[in-house]
């Protein structure tokens, strides 16, 4: 994958206090009342003090947001960068955090799954300041495709030694994505899956939803525009993608990278289980030689219309439905990533 390296030099401001406890209670940290009692009490300090400063968000809903990260303050520490740790109850605190601390940091970081990082994407863009990722959902898709350890410590290091890349984003009906949008089979998943079969299945919750879904999806027309270009068919499943990964580990097209400034699509004609069955390690691994009922498609921009309304599955979540206007934003997105780019 290439990606255009960048650095963020900051002058240097107050000291911030350093967090060993990750939060385990809900809200934020004495840490963020700490600072604004040292920024209220004097400004001569503001020469002297760190310019490094990591605003961690915490998803205590995802499935691994009760660890501790203690291990991630350590890390960031050793290299000279401060934390500020917060948890979220609501993704719609997100935007006011990043508001309340922007002057003091020059990092924002999000631990937890792909929909908490598609809640973060619009406030941490509109900030100017590098996102960092602690995958701590059962997915971690987004870390997948930009090879992201799933491990704390192993990701934190990406955090305070990585690189920042420049990333695309997709858009769906003025929505952000960072992985994919789906309609059809992945809408039933989607709804099989609730939090408590994440926390208890983990991995296994998105096989045992798929089995479900595939017993109550029916197939619908739809007319699918690539750059201008119409085709008509039935489907049961389409994803439109800006990543390589989705859908905890399925593969788009393995050729695909988050930064080639397209969008890539694929559709399922209707088939049996079986069939279904059969072309299931094309689908995992995104190859799709001589695909048998698979309809292949990339653009620029990718107009998706149904007959009749049909929800849409964005980065995990339901949200909106067709018709579905789709387009992607060149490497806007500022990301750590490894220092080196892992083998796919």
């Amino acid at each position: 994958m290439q990606m255009a390296d960048a650095q963020r030099n900051r002058s240097r401001r107050h000291e911030i206090p350093h967090v060993a406890d990750s939060g385990r209670s809900s809200g934020e940290v004495p840490v963020a009342e700490e600072l604004h009692r040292n920024t209220d009490q004097s400004e001569e300090k503001e020469s002297v003090m760190a310019a490094q400063c990591a605003l961690i968000m915490i998803n205590n809903l995802s499935r691994q947001g009760e660890n501790s990260i203690d291990p991630v303050v350590r890390i960031l520490k050793n290299k000279g960068i401060d934390s500020i740790i917060v948890c979220l109850d609501r993704m719609e605190d997100i935007s006011r955090l990043i508001n309340r601390y922007q002057k003091d940091i020059d990092r924002i970081v999000i631990g937890g799954g792909d929909g908490t990082l598609n809640a973060a994407v619009k406030p941490v863009l509109e900030s100017g300041l590098p996102l960092g990722i602690l995958p701590l959902g059962t997915a971690n898709d987004l870390a997948r495709t930009l090879g992201i350890p799933v491990g704390l410590e192993d990701a934190a290091e990406v955090l305070a030694g990585g690189r920042i890349g420049m990333i695309d984003i997709g858009v769906v009906n003025d929505i952000y994505f960072l992985n994919a949008a789906s309609i059809g089979l992945a809408v039933g998943v989607t709804h099989m899956l609730d939090r408590g079969i994440k926390k208890r299945w983990g991995g296994l919750a998105y096989p045992i939803a798929f089995f479900k879904a595939f017993r109550y999806t029916r197939a619908f027309l739809v007319q699918i525009s690539c750059d201008g270009v119409n085709h008509r068919h039935k489907s049961i499943h389409l994803t439109v993608a800006n990543g390589r990964h989705y859908g905890r580990g399925l593969t788009v097209r393995d050729d695909a990278e988050i930064d080639d400034q397209k969008l890539h699509c694929y559709s399922l004609e209707p088939q049996s289980f079986w069939q279904l069955f059969k072309a299931a390690p094309s689908i995992v691994k995104g190859t799709f030689v001589n695909p048998e009922n698979i309809k292949l498609f990339e653009g620029r921009r990718i107009d998706i219309i149904t007959r009749r309304p049909k929800q849409i599955a964005i980065d995990g979540e339901l949200m909106g439905q067709t018709p579905a206007y789709f387009s992607i934003k060149d490497r806007i997105l500022p990301v750590f990533v490894p220092a080196e780019t892992p083998p796919r």
